[in-house]
């Protein structure tokens, strides 16, 4: 009889031991210990290979991203105000039917909305020791350093404006639109703003990232934002940045600009928010 129980015995501990480890290495998880500053890090590591949805909503309101497996917390905003949100992750089953894999719901009290638009996150997602940053980092360096040899004060700084236009001044110049890349893109393409910077080239998705990335890493607040505009007929991707010294956003389109430049076109750092119709913004 007590081999008999020690067999059963053995056989659930190796059960739960089997589970434990699959659950250690299939994670799902909602990080909100730093949503008053604006953000939410999510986990989702199952090895699905079917589409996942995560939706962010604050009544009516509701924000979707597209989620795929990492094995890292993934930054996504929080800009809908304060109040209650709700985090969900859905899993697609057949056809357009999901189901709720993980939620969680949490309070959010922002003191300061602008901070929202200084986080990595997963479409703006940069690191210190990423070449993007670092690289934003030396050019406006050089920057300070060529404005107090002009003017001959060793402790004269950038503007905000000026910080502006010399990360983006760099995109504009340096980065060509890649016509072909379009084509080859799945539905959850995410930028990133290394890759871009080594390869010269992008859209602009890619253009707002790497802008919107530099600019967030210099402290100065910058949104992605993703809609229509009048000189082009398909969804388009631009920035707002933020002008602490004028206490106001401006519209900012680095791919407009970059072709406008390429074809000896004049063109304006900052746009006509008339001619931007807004469909989302992180």
């Amino acid at each position: 009889m007590k081999k008999v129980v020690f067999f059963i015995f053995s056989v659930i501990f190796l059960f739960l031991v089997s589970e434990t480890t699959a659950l250690a290495s299939s994670t799902v998880d909602v990080d909100s210990s730093q949503v008053n500053e604006g953000i939410v890090r999510v986990k989702f590591n199952t090895g699905t290979t079917r589409k996942v949805k995560l939706l962010i909503s604050k009544g009516e309101q509701r924000v979707q991203y597209n989620l795929s497996n990492s094995e890292a917390y993934i930054g996504f905003p929080l800009q809908l105000g304060d109040g209650t949100y709700t985090v969900g992750i859905y899993e697609n089953t057949t056809d357009s039917k999901y189901r709720a894999v993980h939620t969680k719901s949490f309070n959010v009290t922002i003191t300061d909305v602008k901070k929202v638009y200084l986080n990595s996150v997963q479409e703006i997602s940069w690191r210190q020791d990423s070449q993007a940053v670092l690289l934003a980092g030396r050019l406006l360096q050089e920057a300070t350093l060529k404005k107090q040899q002009s003017q001959k004060n060793t402790t004269v700084q950038l503007t905000d404006r000026e910080k502006v236009n010399v990360l983006y001044s760099y995109v504009v110049n340096n980065i060509s639109y890649d016509y072909d890349k379009i084509k080859t893109l799945n539905y959850d393409y995410l930028p990133n703003i290394d890759k871009t910077i080594l390869d010269k080239s992008g859209i602009c998705y890619d253009y707002s990232a790497l802008l919107g990335a530099m600019l967030r890493s210099q402290g100065i607040p910058t949104k992605m934002v993703k809609g229509y505009t009048t000189w082009t007929s398909v969804y388009h991707a631009w920035n707002e940045v933020y002008l602490a010294s004028e206490n106001r956003w401006v519209v900012v389109d680095s791919t407009y600009d970059a072709y406008m430049k390429r074809n000896n076109q004049l063109f304006a750092f900052e746009k006509d928010t008339n001619v931007y119709q807004k469909v989302k913004e992180l």
